[in-house]
């Protein structure tokens, strides 16, 4: 079926039809924002405009009833104190509750916390935790941030696996960490 609606499309351009046409011919509509991003869409246009109290204040009103992106960008607010007063516990617990919801940018943003100790006791191996979730979901960010934690841990097989995927999936300076590694 798939290749039978790329075929269709095919032919539909070499005819001249523009994509609107062809989505219009074949039934098909434009498809709809993420319902996440539809609702927090407010605020994240008065988030780039610098609005940050008015902004955070709505990405917490929308996480308070349940929308994870709205989770993972109030824990940005509260962690670089923009529309809040900065406090790294409470961009914890936002980044936390969004990544149990598999928000990536959540889980790789509590790992950085850990990792680095910021506001926290260090903890390399929370730091895992949040980034090998993250990994799992399919982030090559995380996959790196992992390979360079093994790489401190000199445990050169767990980063070389880390490296690879990492590397594998677009992330340049994983390929690059791998042609100086020796083996």
């Amino acid at each position: 079926m798939k290749k039978f609606i790329i075929f269709l499309f095919s032919i539909l351009l070499f005819w001249g039809c523009s994509a609107e046409q062809i989505s219009q011919n074949l039934g098909l509509s434009e498809p709809p924002l993420d319902p996440e991003v539809e609702q927090i869409a407010d605020a994240i246009y008065l988030y780039n405009e610098g609005n940050y109290p008015k902004a955070c204040k709505r990405f917490y009103d929308y996480a308070k009833d349940g929308n994870v992106l709205a989770m993972q960008q109030t824990g940005v607010c509260f962690r670089d104190g923009k529309g809040f007063s900065k406090d790294i516990l409470r961009a914890l617990f936002w980044f936390e509750t969004a990544g149990r919801y598999g928000n990536i940018d959540g889980l790789r943003s509590a790992g950085y916390i850990y990792e680095y100790g910021l506001g926290v006791n260090k903890n390399l191996e929370k730091a895992i935790y949040f980034y090998e979730k993250a990994t799992s979901l399919g982030s090559s960010e995380a996959s790196y941030d992992l390979g360079l934690i093994y790489l401190g841990k000199n445990d050169y097989k767990k980063a070389r696996i880390y490296l690879d995927e990492a590397c594998y999936h677009g992330k340049e300076e994983a390929c690059m960490k791998l042609k100086e590694m020796k083996f």
